[in-house]
């Protein structure tokens, strides 16, 4: 298995051949322009300077807990320009998906306000909760997890207060053979400092899908019908003039693979080179690396001259 090269280390040609070998950049947000604590430096340069080079940029993120306005906002601030439609997210991403099925029906929802937000704007019948802490009995429990409601649909993102309560509901209404079950963010980890992580949304929406037996959609990264929508709705072709950018292994680096993407991993989140160094399932390894994004700063720097010779 070959490893993967820093972008900056490439000799002079293979920068150039580099920077020809694709079209379109789709790139995750957190870890790469932002993080909880700081932003990253000169990011927005970078992004500008892809852009500025004929490399269109959608920013393809697992965070659906930020507004899309929220996000355009936090970009203008350090800089960068951005439309709302460049930016997907699960809740986006589900609504495009249950429109292309026209799906229509009752849906229980285990996700954020904000991700309940877009989906009741775009027209769709929401049930969620309980929303409220219950008396430890089984008759108080069977009260708010037996229910007759006719839920055509069960998604589960990320919930900050989610409990078992909501999961034991769920898993009730998956008995139905025609429900359909749809995961969001399906991070197991979720970088908050470089030395901190939590748990993030995987591990809870796995004990769901375990104890169901469904098979999910999944509309976040790594889902393989968020790369078949991303690439129907840009009109992709050759998936390997790609380039998908992002600082997790098991989300961007893995959908980046499983679309047929070239790959560059960036070590301003959530891995630590040493990690990428000891990484040797193929699935998970980048074709390259850069400190962050701002190394296309440069990368577009030291090509300049020749460009224009």
């Amino acid at each position: 298995m070959q490893r993967p090269r820093h972008i900056l280390q490439l000799e002079a040609e293979e920068k150039r051949r580099f920077v020809d070998s694709f079209d379109r950049v789709f790139t995750d947000i957190d870890g790469v322009i932002f993080t909880l604590q700081h932003n990253i430096p000169h990011a927005p340069d970078a992004f500008n300077a892809l852009q500025n080079a004929g490399k269109p940029v959608t920013y393809v993120t697992n965070n659906s807990v930020r507004s899309v306005d929220s996000t355009v906002h936090n970009f203008a601030k350090v800089g960068l320009e951005v439309q709302n439609e460049q930016i997907w997210h699960p809740a986006q991403t589900l609504v495009y998906y249950l429109r292309s099925i026209k799906f229509e029906g009752l849906i229980y929802i285990i996700a954020s306000p904000k991700f309940k937000q877009v989906l009741s704007e775009a027209g769709y019948q929401l049930l969620d909760g309980p929303n409220h802490m219950i008396e430890d009995s089984f008759s108080e429990l069977a009260r708010h997890i037996f229910d007759k409601s006719p839920v055509r649909a069960v998604v589960i993102d990320v919930d900050f207060n989610l409990t078992s309560t909501k999961l034991l509901r769920a898993h009730l209404y998956l008995r139905n053979p025609d429900c359909l079950l749809f995961t969001g963010a399906t991070d197991r980890l979720l970088p908050v400092t470089s030395d901190i992580n939590i748990i993030g949304p995987g591990p809870f929406a796995s004990i769901l899908v375990e104890a169901s037996g469904r098979e999910p959609t999944v509309l976040g990264k790594p889902g393989r019908q968020l790369g078949e929508m991303l690439m129907q709705h840009y009109k992709v072709s050759e998936p390997s003039r790609v380039l998908m950018i992002g600082d997790m292994l098991a989300q961007d680096v893995k959908f980046g693979r499983m679309c047929g993407f070239q790959t560059l991993l960036v070590l301003s989140g959530g891995c630590t080179l040493e990690q990428l160094q000891a990484e040797t399932s193929p699935e998970l390894v980048p074709d390259f690396y850069a400190d962050s994004v701002a190394d296309f700063v440069k990368l577009f720097e030291e090509l300049a001259p020749k460009a224009h010779a």
